[in-house]
């Protein structure tokens, strides 16, 4: 386990809860199944900014926002994403968070972790998400999880930071919607095929394996401020199910229509107080710093920067939630004096 997924490692007690072979018997499915979001069609593909100084008017960097959630059977045609490819020196990723162990971590010793690592996901004091929650917001956790989740009881004893995570997954699942990577899957295939060089930015940072166990009762033992992480992933799976709302965010994104997409209501995004819910708890703080987001955006600055001063191509796939917010990569890229021009 060389590298682990920023929610699964910030703290030792959810580094292991995502492993396979904790995996549990699918919940029952909803007696009435969800319609999904249809969008019909090929679509021509989305757009991509334009971003360059005058000084150097032949170094361009185009950018690609990675989509809101869309139909898994979509499909778009990426020609003009492949012609930019193609011509890039350096294909740019977004930036992310590792975190990495100082030793190897076993088999078998990962395997006796798993206990503790099971009951992290637990609330402190057996307490329960009725204990938790605000009547209303559990009486909303309830409908979704009607839906989504059967009769699955389990997961009323859980954390509501882990127990929103699994509605998540089961709401995309029987949506049948995708979270992300549908451009990297065309342009990561060219970049192979093509030895086109790939910059993927990382913050890393190392835990003690010889400290795990305890880092683990200890978040046994810790609550976490998680009720905003909670209630913004509800608001998201009740968004989602507007089939016809999404169906339009999805066209909009597929055609370059950044009208409609300016003119839809926003999609509610729980990834930033879910990440500060753990990474708020006392045994994250001692591995992350407090200011990891803005680590992570200047991690991506600075290797923009340094593209468009090295080459004359360069296409980057970022979320087009982080390009288009106040304060988001064009906002920052428009503040250092370059020139950004919107899709047309």
């Amino acid at each position: 386990m060389s590298r682990v997924n920023i929610f699964c490692a910030l703290v030792g007690a959810v580094l292991l809860t995502g492993a396979p072979a904790l995996a549990q018997d699918p919940p029952p499915k909803a007696t009435e199944p969800m319609e999904e979001v249809v969008v019909t069609g090929e679509f021509p593909g989305p757009g991509m900014w334009k971003v360059s100084r005058d000084e150097e008017p032949t170094h361009v960097l185009w950018i690609v926002g990675d989509p809101p959630p869309l139909p898994k059977r979509m499909q778009w045609k990426s020609r003009d994403v492949e012609s930019v490819a193609l011509r890039s020196q350096e294909i740019l990723l977004d930036a992310s968070v590792r975190m990495e162990p100082d030793e190897k971590i076993g088999v078998f010793r990962g395997l006796s972790l798993l206990p503790a690592a099971m009951k992290a996901r637990k609330n402190p004091d057996k307490a329960t998400l009725r204990d938790r929650l605000p009547p209303d917001l559990y009486a909303r956790w309830l409908a979704q999880k009607k839906l989504y989740l059967g009769r699955d009881s389990g997961v009323e004893d859980w954390r509501p930071f882990f127990a929103a995570n699994k509605l998540r997954k089961a709401a995309f699942d029987e949506l049948k919607l995708r979270d992300s990577g549908m451009v990297w899957e065309v342009v990561g295939k060219l970049a192979r095929k093509h030895k086109i060089p790939v910059t993927a930015p990382n913050l890393k940072f190392t835990f003690h394996t010889r400290d795990l166990k305890t880092k683990i009762k200890e978040f046994q033992r810790e609550s976490l401020p998680d009720t905003e992480c909670f209630a913004i992933t509800l608001d998201l799976v009740e968004a989602l199910a507007d089939e016809v709302t999404e169906g339009r965010r999805a066209n909009a994104w597929a055609t370059a229509d950044l009208a409609t997409l300016d003119s839809l209501p926003p999609l509610p995004n729980p990834s930033l107080p879910c990440a500060m819910a753990v990474l708020g708890s006392e045994v994250a703080k001692q591995v992350i710093p407090t200011d990891i987001r803005e680590q992570v955006y200047s991690a991506w600055m600075d290797a923009a920067v340094k593209a468009l001063a090295a080459n004359e191509t360069t296409l980057s796939i970022v979320p087009l939630a982080k390009l288009t917010r106040p304060g988001g990569y064009l906002e920052r890229l428009r503040a250092r004096g370059y020139s950004v021009d919107a899709p047309k």
